[in-house]
């Protein structure tokens, strides 16, 4: 087998530009049939991530059977240990989810950045069911396998963990293009790739994902995790309001609360008796 660094980084590369290439061709096949509008910009989205899934599901296949072929054949079982690893993968991405989101906005980045305000309009323009059938569920499974299932475990393979680890959550922030979405994606990458590292699953990875942005899309879309938006009234960070102020249930929420979260989710993550 070869092992250049050349061949190294195109083992690496190839596979995200084929998941581009093919995702740009139907996105422009579409623009032609359903227009460049805003309102269907979340259903070109989550056809093309659908179309993405056949050519990264082979590189998949691929890496496994040959992982297979060294370490042996290990399949899911759906026991109580699956079950606590789904949970605490999607509690931990919530959770970390919701803290970047609002130490972001606690920053002048997001009215900075144009890019992220023109994504972020289009993202929400449209109808729900394509967000949550889009952002909660095609999307996650389709970047899960390419920058999780093959980027990642590439990156592992030739350069180790901890540059697997970091490598594919700055790509994975890096292919977000705009700051904010970039500071947002290469965290929660980080928490990706390190639930695959622990579990050994990449369906945690994905229920990680899916959880993260389901809570995201139900805070801009619903009323229901109102406590969770970031701070405005004067600068203050508080939970409870709207965004604007304007809930006179605000009440404060500090930044060590979050950092405490946050410690929290890791602890049960790394499975330590103590923190």
């Amino acid at each position: 087998m070869k092992t250049t660094g050349g061949f190294k980084l195109w083992q690496i590369i190839y596979p995200i530009g084929i998941y581009y290439v093919v995702s740009s061709l139907m996105y422009f096949v579409l623009g032609l049939f359903l227009g460049d509008g805003q309102q269907t910009y979340m259903l070109r989205q989550l056809i093309c991530s659908a179309a993405t899934i056949p050519a990264t599901m082979s590189f998949y296949k691929q890496d496994k059977i040959a992982e297979q072929v060294v370490y042996g054949t290990e399949k899911e079982k759906l026991d109580t240990k699956w079950l606590r690893d789904a949970v605490l993968a999607a509690a931990g991405a919530v959770t970390l989810g919701i803290a970047v989101n609002n130490i972001i906005a606690m920053t002048p980045l997001v009215q900075m950045s144009e890019g992220f305000q023109e994504a972020n309009q289009s993202f929400f323009a449209g109808t729900v069911v394509f967000e949550l059938l889009g952002s909660c569920l095609v999307i996650p499974i389709a970047e899960e396998l390419l920058f999780r299932g093959v980027v990642y475990k590439r990156l592992k393979l030739y350069f180790g963990v901890t540059p697997a680890l970091i490598g594919s959550a700055l790509i994975f922030g890096i292919m977000h293009v705009n700051l904010v979405q970039f500071l947002y994606a290469a965290v929660i990458g980080l928490l990706l790739a390190f639930v695959l590292e622990k579990t050994g699953k990449l369906s945690m990875a994905v229920f990680g994902h899916i959880a993260a942005n389901l809570v995201a899309v139900l805070r801009t879309e619903t009323g229901w995790l109102e406590f969770s938006f970031y701070p405005t009234v004067n600068g203050i960070f508080v939970y409870g309001c709207d965004g604007s102020g304007r809930n006179s249930r605000c009440q404060p929420f500090l930044p060590e609360k979050i950092i405490r979260y946050i410690k929290t989710t890791f602890h049960y993550i790394f499975h330590k008796k103590s923190l």
